[in-house]
């Protein structure tokens, strides 16, 4: 699936959190200047704050790669966190007491997450052995984060065993993410010595 040229650029998702965020300051500065804080202003500074977040999701999914899986990655991340947002939207203004949604509501929300996670991770892969290594390692340690915590959240897992290896899996995550940038952090400043 290709997407339009402007979905690569983070100038316009952070356009969209920058103007979210003087949405929320003006209902709250409203709020403030009329002393009256209602129900709906707090729903509508939710949604404001919601969008922000859409949009700081989706400035992490202009760096994935134009090859290998990036073209995959991409509408697949602006398609999970554009049907988080329509659920939280939803749930938050139609008010549904409804255990079922509110689980695939966050189910959706960890996949965009997850996916945007993986392919920020591969962003990296273009680069010398050791950073293309630890950004496979971050990529597939990000998918096994997703997906167990999509079934921790659809099927309410409390099982102290999954949990560590959950635990365990979280920090090998933030290892190999942290290597692959100080990697490529030393790798840049190596060939811009030369």
């Amino acid at each position: 699936m290709r997407l339009p040229d402007w979905t690569g650029r983070p100038q316009i998702y952070a356009a969209g959190c920058f103007l979210a965020v003087l949405a929320a300051i003006a209902v709250v500065a409203f709020a403030i200047g009329t002393l009256e804080y209602t129900k709906t202003r707090g729903k509508l500074l939710l949604t404001a704050l919601l969008v922000a977040g859409f949009f700081v999701t989706l400035v992490g999914a202009t760096a994935m790669p134009r090859s290998g899986p990036g073209p995959w990655f991409r509408p697949a991340a602006i398609g999970a966190a554009s049907a988080a947002l329509l659920l939280m939207v939803v749930g938050l203004w139609g008010t549904p007491d409804s255990n079922p949604f509110w689980k695939a509501t966050a189910a959706v929300t960890v996949v965009a997450m997850g996916l945007v996670a993986g392919g920020q991770a591969l962003s990296r892969a273009g680069q010398r052995k050791i950073v293309q290594a630890l950004a496979a390692t971050s990529a597939a340690l990000s998918a096994l984060l997703t997906a167990m915590a999509v079934l921790a959240v659809l099927l309410g897992v409390a099982a102290v065993a999954f949990w560590w290896v959950f635990g365990i899996a979280a920090v090998g995550w933030v290892l190999a993410g942290a290597g692959g940038l100080v990697a490529g952090l030393r790798w840049r400043r190596g060939r811009s010595g030369e």
